[in-house]
């Protein structure tokens, strides 16, 4: 069942997507109705939905779950702990690390959170029964579960989420505030300032109440990091960058291990990939009919007219042993990584 906009909720029933819609107005009625509901609205109507709730709750089944996708959780989990106290119900916030800057039904994608990093946010009262069904339902999608207090939770993606969102829209603010700077800058920019500044195509009516719902956690950051840069920059003076550097590359490396919120290591191959029409079809192709599962992809160099490096991660050793042969059997060159 889905609640939306009627335009919304037609769409969704002609596109199956749901089987059953209604206005707003009854959503607490399909909440009495459902084993399991998401809020998966922005934060301010989450916790609108919350208070009055608080108020007047549905009547809910005996052990139906509720959780939400919003992404900051101790304002959200504080505020759910005030509306199930007394409830049938339990809450256990939730955050999927999953998605795009696009929005609404045109953008769903049936193999989003496959592999992706989904945070549950359980209370010390949480109900164990309540924790396993949420937790079923991640993982019958696909996605990796991590359990983080509310308030670390908040900590962790002020810095590895607000903060990369803020530094990308900064940096795209900054090249555009200069006019000539940006118009040769834009012609010759390279793959570096393209992948800093994705994030800067976000809407602001999207993030405006996440920053706000986490300002403390996310101005906690910005001090850290506007501290950084400033030694940065008397290491600069000094000639004495490396450090930072170094840090960088370690952290970095321990980043590509965990690539989508896999807690593996992926095995690793590159590829040199040649500039020309099919070149990624080279590669796939082979690997496709030997029934290998490529769990990660990514192209690390990027210089237009040039050759790239394209990286290939697979679970397992084996995996990686068969595709660096059959690729080199093609003809192609690959490397271990």
């Amino acid at each position: 069942m889905g609640v939306s906009s009627a335009a919304t909720v037609k769409q969704a029933l002609s596109e199956g997507v749901i089987d059953e819609g209604g206005p707003y107005e009854r959503l607490n009625a399909f909440a009495a109705a459902a084993d399991l509901v998401f809020l998966c609205t922005p934060i301010d109507h989450i916790l609108g939905i919350l208070r009055a709730w608080a108020d007047k709750p549905p009547a809910f089944r005996e052990g139906a779950v509720v959780s939400d996708v919003g992404s900051t959780k101790s304002i959200i989990c504080a505020a759910a702990a005030q509306a199930f106290e007394a409830s049938r119900a339990a809450f256990v916030g939730s955050h999927p690390m999953a998605g795009s800057e696009r929005s609404g039904l045109g953008a769903r994608d049936p193999h989003l959170f496959e592999n992706a990093c989904w945070i549950l946010c359980p209370e010390n009262s949480t109900p164990p029964p309540a924790l396993q069904k949420l937790s079923g339902f991640v993982a019958a999608l696909g996605g990796r579960q991590v359990m983080l207090e509310p308030e670390r939770h908040d900590m962790a993606v002020a810095h590895v989420s607000h903060l990369p969102q803020l530094l990308a829209s900064a940096l795209a603010a900054f090249v555009g505030s200069r006019p000539a700077l940006a118009e040769s800058g834009l012609q010759i920019a390279g793959g570096g300032f393209r992948d800093m500044t994705r994030l800067a195509a976000s809407s602001f009516e999207v993030w405006n109440p996440i920053l706000r719902t986490n300002l403390a956690q996310v101005l906690s950051a910005l001090d850290g990091y506007r501290e950084s840069l400033g030694a940065l920059e008397t290491d600069l003076r000094k000639d004495n960058a490396g450090a930072v550097f170094s840090a960088g590359q370690e952290l970095r490396s321990r980043l590509q291990t965990h690539r989508k919120g896999l807690t593996h290591t992926l095995s690793e191959i590159v590829v040199d990939l040649e500039d020309k029409p099919g070149a990624l079809l080279a590669v796939l192709q082979p690997l496709a009919e030997a029934e290998l599962n490529v769990l990660d992809c990514e192209i690390l160099k990027v210089r237009e007219g040039e050759e790239g490096v394209l990286m290939l991660a697979f679970a397992h050793e084996q995996s990686a042993e068969t595709a660096l042969l059959l690729l080199q059997d093609a003809g192609l060159t690959a490397r271990r990584r």
